[in-house]
């Protein structure tokens, strides 16, 4: 039984209409997805690990590797990149070791 590890999770993703698919040729449109990697311990998220994004082609369905990217994809995706925030909770597990560690100090002090 896995304690600890890494999990990711679905972070949000970009609709690009009339955008031509590199594989298929066609104007479709494509998606970009991105996930978040985080470290967890007993399922609980402690910290980030970084992120997994793809680009999908809706007419063939081709995933692409952001690597993989052409520059056209690479420049939607940085515009956009803000619009895909990690979540809070990928933390969660660090801001409260932090409270917990605070409230002990604070407890020691009076």
């Amino acid at each position: 039984m896995k304690i600890f590890g890494l999990k990711s999770s679905y972070i949000g993703s970009l609709k690009i209409k009339k955008k031509q698919c590199n594989y298929c040729e066609t104007n479709e449109g494509q998606n970009i997805i991105e996930y978040g990697r985080y470290f967890h311990f007993f399922w609980i998220p402690i910290f980030p690990m970084g992120r997994e994004t793809f680009g999908e082609c809706d007419y063939c369905k081709k995933t692409l590797n952001k690597s993989e990217f052409d520059f056209e994809l690479k420049k939607i995706y940085y515009e956009n990149e803000l619009k895909l925030r990690r979540p809070w909770w990928h933390w969660f597990g660090l801001i409260f070791m932090i409270l917990v560690i605070v409230y002990f100090i604070l407890i020691n002090r009076f």
